[in-house]
């Protein structure tokens, strides 16, 4: 079976000197793209996105994803055209609407969140064509402007974030890719990359990248990378449980009740293990845990359900991840 494209995702809490070097260290491994998280209020992906392009030559920088509340969009496309200009092509704008909580703080709402999206990514076309974008916009609005003049403007692809079926259908009908949340189930993959082809197909277009955020755990102890990934589960569904649109993505595409996860949350909270209440079957249809083959195995899976690209989430074994592409690779060879 041909695996899907393997890359990593790089998330913004931590340090973001560390994020460039792990950025390297993907390149030198062949890695062919690193996504890299905003979540809003960590570290801004903006400046370490520039960093890791000048210090690589290869692999390209994708944004997963930027909150279309955060920047107006002819700062956006100023910041994008810059980076397209130092990584010559090598980049990959996400866009979301944002979370509301966040965006409250900063009082911009982020809803409703299609029409933002889309005013998001039509001003950002629109600005880096090189055309002047007028728009009243739910947060932004513009009259008559325009980029500075360039001898070339790129327009980079543009992925957004999708959960539901209005969005994963915008996605297909006019976006270059999806991107799917963390904690996307292999059932819940085949029902969105379906959502996505069917609506790029009734637009009359070709299929569109389904890419999803996946943890992984490889170890040659199928046992013990199972256990590592329980944590990080359990660590979802405490957290999750609580925002009620990503509930859902246990709710509705596992065995989990309101009750479990509740009693997930408070063991989760009090540290206490999690084996009975996450057993291995719940892992495996959530995350990339087992032996190199067993993983294998899920990659295949995801990638039967129509999931056209991983992004991994190493959970601090960059290295252990990065051989395990390599290894993919190398049998894809």
């Amino acid at each position: 079976m041909t695996l899907p494209a393997l890359s990593i995702q790089l998330s913004n809490h931590g340090d973001a000197a560390r994020v460039v070097d792990d950025v390297v260290r993907a390149e030198a491994a062949g890695v062919r793209r690193a996504w890299l998280s905003e979540d809003l209020f960590h570290r801004g992906a903006m400046p370490t996105a520039a960093a890791a392009l000048a210090r690589t030559r290869d692999i390209e920088i994708a944004f997963g994803v930027l909150a279309s509340q955060h920047r107006h969009p002819a700062s956006l496309a100023m910041d994008i055209r810059s980076l397209c200009e130092l990584g010559h092509g090598r980049v990959i704008v996400g866009l979301g609407a944002g979370v509301a909580e966040r965006g409250a703080l900063i009082d911009k709402p982020a809803s409703p969140p299609l029409r933002i999206v889309d005013e998001a990514v039509t001003a950002l076309r629109t600005l880096l064509s090189g055309d002047a974008l007028t728009q009243q916009g739910v947060l932004h609005s513009a009259n008559g402007l325009r980029l500075s003049p360039a001898e070339h403007m790129e327009v980079p692809p543009v992925y957004v974030a999708a959960v539901g079926p209005k969005a994963l259908a915008q996605a297909g009908r006019r976006m270059d890719g999806a991107v799917l949340t963390m904690m996307c189930s292999q059932e819940h993959a085949r029902w969105a990359a379906q959502e996505v082809q069917a609506a790029a197909r009734d637009a009359g277009r070709e299929a569109v990248p389904v890419v999803a955020y996946i943890p992984i755990a490889v170890d040659a102890d199928g046992a013990r990378a199972r256990s590592r990934m329980r944590g990080v589960l359990g660590y979802f569904i405490a957290r999750w449980s609580q925002v009620a649109f990503l509930s859902r993505l246990f709710l509705d595409w596992s065995d989990l009740d309101e009750e479990r996860m509740k009693r997930i949350r408070t063991e989760f909270d009090a540290g206490r293990p999690l084996d009975e209440l996450i057993p291995d079957e719940l892992v495996d249809q959530y995350c990339v845990a087992g032996t190199p083959d067993e993983c294998r195995r899920t990659v295949e899976a995801f990638s039967d359900a129509g999931i056209t690209e991983i992004a991994f989430d190493s959970g601090g074994d960059l290295d252990g991840v990065l051989a395990f592409i390599r290894s993919c690779q190398s049998d894809g060879d």
